[in-house]
């Protein structure tokens, strides 16, 4: 990712975000944050303010405190209104609780930065089968409502820090700084609850990002003995 993201960097040929629209991108999905008081939490908030300086103003600040997220699975296309009661979103909120009473907490081990061609991101390995053991049994709970990303998998975790919306200020600055933290280890966190969100465009005039809005929750139990 890293080698293909550079040359469009470079020549200003990036991804760019926008603010979304019906039918686009940043839909109700399942993620998995990291807790508000983990360490982690706090290197991937001050990450983000460095990427951000090098990237200029204007860009989505999404591993921010309380932003930063792994996805698990995007569940449709955006929507402006979505109320909590509609049968959907209920059958969402029953099929992740339904999949986290099979796993226990998730468990990431961050092992550096890369680029790709619209963000800066987090690199996640799960350190157990717990994860995936999760995003498999998720998929396998919603059945027809599972559409969205039927048949495709996920294969890797991440954590993107920002989203490209314009111009990248300081194209050489900011592929220098990424390359020099490939692998800096952020640590590894547990991450015991999986969240039902939606995602609202907040352009915070000092760190825009879109931010999760929380519509349910599921702990992910320690498995029993025996």
């Amino acid at each position: 990712m890293f080698d293909e993201a550079v040359p469009l960097i470079s020549a200003q040929r990036h991804q760019r975000d926008s603010a979304p629209v019906e039918g686009g991108r940043w839909p109700v999905s399942v993620v998995l944050r990291p807790p508000a008081d983990s360490e982690l939490n706090r290197h991937l908030d001050a990450l983000t303010t460095e990427a951000a300086a090098l990237a200029g103003p204007g860009h989505w600040h999404t591993g921010r405190s309380g932003s930063a997220h792994l996805t698990v699975r995007a569940l449709e296309t955006y929507r402006e209104v979505v109320d909590e009661s509609e049968p959907v979103i209920q059958r969402y909120r029953k099929a992740m609780e339904a999949a986290a009473a099979q796993a226990g907490p998730t468990r990431f081990h961050v092992t550096g930065l890369t680029l790709t061609a619209g963000t800066v991101m987090a690199c996640a390995l799960p350190t157990d089968a717990q994860a995936d053991l999760f995003l498999d049994t998720f998929a396998e709970a919603l059945g027809p409502d599972g559409w969205f990303e039927h048949p495709d998998r996920r294969d890797i975790w991440y954590l993107n820090l920002l989203h490209f919306t314009t111009d990248i200020a300081d194209p050489r600055a900011l592929i220098s700084w990424v390359a020099s933290h490939r692998t800096t280890d952020l640590g590894t966190t547990i991450i015991p609850t999986a969240e039902l969100v939606r995602f609202h465009h907040s352009p915070d005039p000092r760190r825009p990002f879109m931010r999760p809005h929380h519509l349910a929750d599921a702990r992910l139990p320690a498995p029993t003995a025996g």
